[in-house]
């Protein structure tokens, strides 16, 4: 993938999800350790309006390790923990003093990751810009219908799937699952990066704020949803579920990093229809979104309810979003 295309980079198209000019229809497809989609399984939603969000296989051969890929971008979510007043969330810039989050350096004295084997790290200051329009638009986003959990008898259901993905995952021919899981604690940008050919050096500064801002503001929204219904985790169900990965001290409905990386995959996709990752970037969102099953801290409603209301906001992202979409579509376009 070279760094300028001759791309058609409108992103005043009809509401879809779209590669190209016309809608795409990304289908799953099982790989090496995963698992199919079927009515009812990961990465599948009823068609009655809520959209189908399925993962394809792209013809690209681009992945992580294949690039030589170093770029890591943390986005969140240092101590969840301390959630007290929620009431200033709109300004998040007096949270545990995140107003300025483009200098991580005293996170955990993460300042000089940078430097660390770990890889470079992508960081912007708040942006309260799309955060205030984001606001502005509160009415358009704040009860949209996303389907409610299902009740414990459902979710009951649901754990021998979950006790089996614990299993395997265990296995030698997961232990890259395994490292991707640890990696996606924080919501690492690599997984969206590595489809589109960029790394750390590569210049795409436009592109990679464009996916911190859409997590950041994804993570606001998730967390309202997630108050309103204050879901359990799969543990807290099932004693015998151990989670690979500590439970995030938040609720599980809908998963945030299912509904974060929909998100970025969309917006990126509307920014950019034509470019040819695309189709693997929506194939890497869908496992980032999955992993979090195969790690025992959510549901598969969880995630499907985080692609359907990635789905849903699209349209309010898009609004939000305009000014950022417009920089990426030059960025690309040279």
């Amino acid at each position: 993938m070279t760094a300028r295309g001759g791309f058609d980079l409108s992103i005043l198209q009809d509401w879809a999800l779209s590669v190209r000019a016309d809608t795409i229809e990304l289908r799953a497809t099982a790989g090496t350790g995963e698992v199919a989609p079927t009515p009812g399984q990961q990465g599948w939603l009823p068609g009655d309006g809520t959209a189908q969000m399925m993962g394809s296989v792209s013809a690209l051969s681009l992945s992580a390790a294949a690039s030589g890929l170093s770029f890591q971008g943390v986005l969140n979510r240092g101590n969840r923990g301390n959630r007290g007043n929620r009431g200033n969330r709109g300004n998040r810039g007096n949270r545990g003093n995140r107003g300025n989050r483009g200098n991580r350096g005293n996170r955990g004295n993460r300042g000089n990751r940078g430097n660390a084997d770990e890889g470079a790290y992508f960081t912007i200051l708040a942006p309260w810009e799309e955060r205030e329009r984001l606001h502005d638009l509160r009415a358009l986003w704040v009860n949209l219908p996303v389907v409610p959990p299902p009740d414990r008898r459902d979710l009951r259901a649901d754990l021998p799937y979950l006790l089996d993905l614990q299993a395997r995952l265990q296995t030698p021919a997961e232990e890259g699952r395994r490292q991707d899981i640890l990696n996606e604690r924080d919501l690492e940008l690599s997984a969206y990066l590595a489809p589109l050919g960029i790394n750390g050096n590569s210049g795409f500064d436009e592109t990679m704020r464009l996916m911190v801002v859409v997590a950041e503001l994804c993570e606001e929204v998730g967390m309202r949803y997630k108050d309103r219904w204050m879901a359990i985790r799969p543990s807290m169900l099932e004693p015998c579920l151990r989670p690979f990965i500590d439970n995030p001290a938040h609720a599980s409905y809908p998963s945030n990093h299912a509904f974060q990386s929909m998100a970025i995959a969309q917006v990126f996709a509307r920014a950019v229809p034509e470019h040819p990752g695309n189709p693997e970037l929506f194939r890497r969102a869908m496992r980032v979104a999955h992993n979090r099953e195969w790690a025992g801290v959510h549901f598969r409603a969880d995630t499907r309810a985080g692609f359907q209301l990635a789905q849903l906001i699209l349209p309010v992202l898009e609004q939000v979003l305009e000014d950022q979409m417009i920089r990426v579509s030059e960025e690309w376009r040279g």
